[in-house]
């Protein structure tokens, strides 16, 4: 059964930086295909699940979940799902006067096509369709989102495994950074990323020689440890703040970590002898 979500357009002038004319979500049937044809704008498709087939400038590229590719205004192309295998893809349609600087920071400078064994950019996909289709646009989480996704194209080797875990521990460090203070789990990070958590794990102790567990209290033990540096925040405040529950959780874990209770580390800034 072939599903197909709504789609949106947008008027705004030439001259905007970036403007995202609409996106969308396809499960394919077997042999599906569209083209050749032209866009006006730029296209960029995400493979969600499944297999098929990208003929751009003369050339095939057989790409399946995880694998992205970018069609330019103007260009003949065509595309078709696997007959065995139908692809299931999502899709964002943009333009603005900012989008080839934009787009000269990714593997589209070179390839029309980005290819990996892992689904780094599938999640950013499905959140941009999610906050596209939003009952209430929220134009910079919009644009934000947009770029998230671009990020996940960087012009790395994607021929190589440490390419990947670099990458995916740096996504990991910036989504532990932003999002510490809240109840987080280490499958969320990994849901983020696109990997499950057995693979986070070997990133981590490969990478860092500890548990994603034991950097995100660490860094939370770290966190807590600069706000004690001042006086404006009691402990407990402080506590919440920082992702523990109550400040019994963290006077604990801020021993164990420090090696005294955070009422201690911050006399101890105080007097100078720490």
């Amino acid at each position: 059964m072939r599903t197909v979500m709504t789609v949106e357009h947008s008027n705004t002038e030439n001259t905007t930086a970036l403007r995202i004319y609409y996106c969308g979500r396809e499960q394919c049937a077997p042999g599906h295909f569209w083209g050749p044809a032209i866009r006006p704008h730029y296209l960029l498709h995400v493979v969600l699940h499944g297999k098929g087939e990208f003929f751009y400038q003369e050339k095939k590229y057989e790409l399946s979940a995880g694998d992205a590719f970018l069609i330019e205004p103007m260009q003949t192309h065509y595309y078709q799902a696997d007959k065995e295998e139908p692809w299931e893809y999502a899709w964002v349609g943009f333009d603005g006067s900012c989008v080839e600087e934009v787009l000269s920071s990714t593997i589209f400078q070179s390839s029309p096509v980005f290819t990996t064994d892992s689904a780094l950019c599938i999640q950013p996909m499905i959140r941009l369709n999610a906050l596209f289709f939003a009952p209430e646009k929220n134009p910079l989480g919009l644009a934000s989102a947009f770029l998230r996704l671009l990020s996940c194209m960087t012009r790395l080797d994607t021929s190589g495994r440490n390419d990947h875990n670099e990458q995916y521990y740096q996504q990991a460090l910036e989504y532990i950074s932003n999002n510490y203070s809240y109840n987080l789990k280490i499958q969320d990070i990994a849901d983020y990323i696109g990997v499950d958590r057995t693979y986070l794990y070997k990133i981590f102790m490969r990478e860092a020689q500890i548990s994603p567990k034991q950097y995100l209290l660490q860094y939370r033990i770290r966190a807590a440890a600069k706000l004690l540096q001042t006086q404006n925040y009691n402990v407990t405040e402080i506590a919440y703040s920082c992702g523990f529950r109550d400040s019994a959780a963290f006077c604990y874990h801020f021993r164990q970590q420090i090696g005294m209770t955070p009422r201690q580390y911050r006399e101890k800034i105080r007097s100078g002898t720490y």
